[in-house]
């Protein structure tokens, strides 16, 4: 269940929020508790911010998330 309400994206819009992401904020909390470098890719395969959702056909972007797979590999390897 996603929350991102009209009000609430309206809200974050005026604060000047390009993205939401749903999943990093605890990340980087654990890393930070654990001591640990932590990165992230932010890639933006749907919206939710207007009035129906976008999937943008993320679904079918393959290609896309193979390429992000790999230079995260790749910048790992460098840290």
């Amino acid at each position: 269940i996603f929350r991102e309400t009209q009000p609430k994206v309206a809200r974050r819009r005026a604060e000047g929020c390009l993205a939401v992401e749903m999943e990093a904020a605890a990340l980087f909390a654990i890393a930070q508790f654990r001591d640990v470098l932590l990165g992230q890719i932010l890639y933006g395969g749907d919206n939710l911010g207007g009035e129906v959702w976008d999937s943008r056909g993320w679904q079918k972007h393959w290609t896309v998330r193979e390429k992000l797979v790999a230079l995260a590999a790749e910048a790992c390897l460098l840290l």
